[in-house]
Order: C-alpha cells, then structure tokens, then sequence
C-alpha cells in the first residue's frame, strides 16, 4: 500500500528503536547497565569461570559495548562473547599455575575481541531480535486496531487525463498506533505480512472500502472505480475470494466498481495459483490492475496470459519522464502495450504539470499523485473536475 511521505518521518519511533527521541530515561539505562552486567556474569559462568582478579575484566567489553552502541550492542556482546569464548575454548579445569593464568589470559582476549565486533554488527545493521520485537509489537497493534476498528482508509483521486474527471480512487491503509502516533505504511504493511496479520488489515481495509464505495454511490450515483491493494499472503489465502464475494455482496457494488490491486510479486511465487484466482475476481466483476509495473520481473507473459484489465506505470519512471529520454521510452512502451493488449494504463506519483503534459503526450489514460490530488479522508476527498491544459 503506498506510504504516506509525512506519516513516514515522524512518529515511527517504534520502527527505530534507536530513535533519539525514544530513549530510555536514567533510571531505566542504569537498570539496562545493571542487567548487562548480570548478563556478562552469566558469560563469565558459561565460560567455566574464572579466578577472581580476572572475572572483573569481563565486565568492561560489555560495558564498553553498551556506552558505545546501546542496549543492542551490549546484549549482543555479552551473548556473542560468552557464546563463542566458551564453545572454542574451554575452561582450565582448575585456576592455579602460570599455564592456567596464561590460558585465562588468551580466553579473555578473546572474550573481548568478540565482544567488541558483536557489538559493532549490532550498531551497523538491524538485528534478528530487534526486528522480531518491533514486529511483535506492530502485528498485535494491528490486530487490536481490527478489534477495535481503528484502521483508517484515505482515498486518493484518480483522474481521466483526457478530460480531468475523478474516475475513481485507491484506497490508501492508514494507522495510528496506542499512543495516537502514526505508523507509516511501509513500516506496518511489510510487520504484517511477516506476522501473519495482513489477511486481518486487509480484510479490514476492504470492509471500509467497499462500505464507502455503496455509500458514495448512494450519493453520487454508480461509475466510481474503489481500487484496492491486495497483498500476495492475501491473495493465496483459502478465505480471500469467499470473503471479498460476501462484502461486495453486502454493499451491493456493480459489477467493474471494485478494482483488486496486485504486484507482480503475487504473480511470480504462484503464477497457476494467481491464474485461478484472478479469474475468479474477473467472474465476480473486478477489475485486476497490476501494480508497479516495471519494477520486478515483468514479463510480457503476465500480460498475455493473465485477466488483467489496468497497467500502473510504477512512479520511479514517472519520475525523470519529463526529465530522462530513457524513462519517457519506457514509458512510451508501456502504454503502447497496455494498447495492444486492450489494457488502461495508470501512471502514478505525478507531482509536476511537466510530467502531466509528457505523459498525456505518449498517450496515458489515468493519472495519480499529489499534483492531481492528495490521499484524504472520505468526506474530504476532491471530486471536482480537473483543469489539464
């Protein structure tokens, strides 16, 4: 689901726990201090412990770690050290003797060398844990906001670039987490496909979707397109196609009013199972656009041998297309394959008049992006007729 550019830099401290503005008070860091150097004492046991004079050294790695790179680099530290040290060089079995000392000698020196790179790789790159606690964190955040129906949809605009109309929208996913911060899309969205709890969000974001679908056309009458992404998880799940069928069911929505919005992703881990699929959602009356085309393993072959009825121009070549001769090519075939095909042709993340002209220029039929129309609660959302000139 597209990222909302504002939501992404703030309030995502509990994506970056790093985050300056979300650390630990004093009292808290000395309880961290003092539990790392509980977990350095239980290094020094797993090692086989040492003599008294030396046990005290193994100490500063951690805390050195710690200082220098955070609760991560000291956790990592203290595990990857006592691990390793303990694993390739066995305890002595008794602590007197020049040998023995020696030997603690060289043990510790390992100790520290692992330590000290342990927690360096924890400062560069996220580690497992991190990312399993943030993703814990996210995925029962978002089941409680299904519960408690606190996910929040805004639509985007898309606009017939040959006269200016509103044709339709995307349903855009937005959430805020228990401390009414927003959690960008692109954060949330991946937390829940790798914990299980997209088909939940996207279950949900549906329900909206097509609730405000028959209530618009209610309002304004039937001929607005509702597009909606659906994630690979979702699509391949036993669920998906009888649950879509009830709620279009319930809102009454005419057939070609929902468009289910895929990548090629989806296509790509299933292509028979896709098949099956997609030509169920084209017998229920929706329409298939394919996402993002251009950025993964297009093939022409997805084009010729799925129901796909929508090509959206991925917004990285929309770009530089008023700019770079190589993306207005790019773009160019696209649209004139789309052509061929029969397929409408969607270009997204439009923001400059330059681009709108090329891009009515080679042809496009649908534009999206902020030059058009900003992402916008329902009752907000712009239906008035563009000027294109």
């Amino acid at each position: 689901m597209a990222a909302l550019p504002g939501a992404s830099r703030r309030g995502v401290d509990l994506a970056r726990m790093g985050n300056k503005g979300a650390r630990f008070g004093l009292a808290v860091s000395c309880g961290i201090i003092l539990v790392l150097i509980a977990l350095a004492s239980l290094a020094v046991l797993v090692t086989g412990g040492v003599p008294n004079p030396l046990a005290h050294l193994y100490y500063i790695p951690i805390l050195y770690a710690a200082a220098r790179h955070g609760w991560k680099g000291g956790l990592s530290a203290a595990i990857a050290s006592g691990l390793v040290v303990g694993v390739w060089m066995p305890a002595p079995k008794t602590a007197t003797g020049n040998e023995n000392v020696l030997d603690w000698g060289v043990r510790l020196a390992l100790f520290v060398v692992v330590a000290l790179v342990a927690s360096w790789l924890a400062h560069q790159r996220p580690q497992p844990l991190e990312l399993l606690i943030r993703d814990m964190v996210l995925g029962r955040g978002l089941r409680a906001a299904v519960r408690h129906r606190r996910l929040r949809v805004h639509y985007q605009p898309l606009v017939d670039l040959a006269d200016g109309r509103v044709i339709g929208v995307e349903a855009l996913c937005r959430w805020n987490d228990s401390r009414q911060r927003p959690v960008a899309p692109d954060v949330f969205i991946p937390a829940a496909e790798r914990t299980g709890a997209i088909s939940m969000v996207g279950r949900e974001v549906l329900r909206i979707a097509t609730e405000q679908s028959e209530q618009w056309a209610n309002d304004h009458g039937d001929g607005m397109t509702m597009s909606v992404n659906v994630s690979p998880l979702e699509l391949s799940h036993p669920d998906f196609l009888d649950g879509l069928k009830a709620l279009v069911g319930e809102a009454k929505l005419r057939r070609y009013t929902l468009c289910v919005e895929i990548t090629e992703t989806a296509i790509i881990s299933d292509p028979h199972g896709a098949l099956v699929t997609l030509s169920a959602l084209r017998e229920m009356g929706a329409l298939i656009a394919l996402d993002d085309f251009g950025t993964g393993h297009s093939s022409l072959a997805y084009l010729a041998g799925l129901p796909i009825d929508i090509i959206k121009i991925d917004q990285s070549f929309v770009a530089t297309v008023d700019t770079d001769p190589t993306s207005r090519a790019l773009v160019n075939a696209v649209v004139r394959i789309a052509s061929a095909l029969g397929a409408t042709t969607i270009a997204e993340g439009i923001e400059r008049p330059s681009q709108l002209r090329v891009l009515k220029e080679l042809g496009c039929d649908i534009g999206q992006g902020y030059f058009l129309g900003r992402p916008a609660e329902a009752a907000d959302v712009n239906w008035a007729v563009r000027t294109l000139a």
